[in-house]
């Protein structure tokens, strides 16, 4: 149970950090306009009207002021060192990996099967 709380919550915080979250907002917002739309007429102009963007929930208004509120505070790239246009990075061809199949024998053995024996076997076997 605790692991299920920690990784909602940290879900929860990538949302967060990401802007993500007003999206989740929105989505919610656009399910309560299309309920209360539908409730007085038929599904099809119940859709259409609710992602129509002319007449926008209070929700939705205050989902678009606060994302451009994040858009206005973000750092632009000219703060951060960098110019308008984007610069192309060139840099060296990565290495060609060879794969090569390793040997399957372990070293000193003669054979899968172990060592080979190189005398014969004593029969009868010695007696003490």
């Amino acid at each position: 149970m605790r692991r299920h709380v920690s990784v909602a919550f940290l879900l929860f915080a990538w949302l967060c950090a990401n802007g993500s979250l007003w999206n989740v907002v929105q989505v919610v917002a656009w399910a309560k306009m299309f309920h209360d739309y539908s409730q007085v007429m038929p599904v099809a102009q119940a859709l259409q009207a609710t992602f129509d963007g002319t007449k926008p929930c209070e929700i939705c208004r205050a989902v678009q002021k606060a994302q451009d509120t994040a858009r206005e505070q973000s750092p632009r790239d000219e703060a951060l060192g960098g110019s308008p246009e984007r610069l192309l990075m060139v840099s060296e061809s990565a290495p060609i990996f060879v794969l090569v199949t390793p040997s399957l024998a372990w070293p000193g053995v003669v054979n899968a099967a172990g060592l080979t024996r190189t005398e014969r076997v004593p029969v009868p076997p010695p007696r003490v």
